[in-house]
């Protein structure tokens, strides 16, 4: 095989293998904290089910916020959307941990934000999301092979995504505003 033809199917496997492609919506794989601190609206909520949408392309879905976690408005939040498209989610009479982006006064979900009924999240996952808001002021940054060895960076925690202990951590400031990877204890 020419190494043309090797160095095209590594790039290509390296590529498939770090994200999450589904019917043409593509998700780069993330630590839950990325996903948390990104989003402009973290709850727990009960999906009561869908209701008429008053937007276009958007299906509506009528919610009981159960719990916040990260909310900036502090609004009552009563309908959530999601894309009619492929990066869409459908959701059930179930309670959820939802994340998702406020666009002209609306919290609109998708396919790539944290959406997990809240049942299948660990305790320790759970513990973690009251952590994660002090973290937003870290940056996490992928890394692979030797670029992981480098761990005194002031405001970055580097991801090795292969590392099960980083993905069962949360990345605070410590003293000297050095950010590190923090062990979540369990209860």
């Amino acid at each position: 095989m020419s190494t043309a033809v090797t160095v095209a199917l590594l790039f290509f496997f390296s590529v498939a293998l770090n994200e999450q492609v589904t019917e043409g919506c593509r998700c780069l794989q993330r630590h839950p904290q990325q996903d948390f601190c990104s989003s402009d609206i973290v709850i727990r909520a009960k999906v009561i089910g869908k209701v008429s949408s008053t937007v276009p392309r958007l299906t509506a879905f009528k919610i009981q916020t159960i719990e916040t976690f990260k909310q900036s408005d502090k609004k009552r939040i009563q309908v959530i959307y999601s894309p009619q498209t492929s990066c869409g989610i459908s959701l059930y009479n179930d309670e959820y941990l939802l994340s998702g982006r406020v666009e002209d006064g609306r919290v609109i979900l998708n396919f790539c934000d944290l959406v997990k009924p809240w049942n299948q999240l660990s305790q320790l996952q759970k513990a973690s999301l009251s952590m994660y808001q002090r973290g937003c002021v870290c940056e996490i940054s992928r890394c692979t092979g030797e670029s992981c060895l480098n761990e005194m960076l002031q405001k970055k925690c580097l991801l090795n995504l292969d590392d099960k202990k980083a993905l069962q951590s949360v990345c605070l400031p410590g003293r000297g505003g050095f950010c590190s990877w923090q062990q979540i204890p369990e209860n």
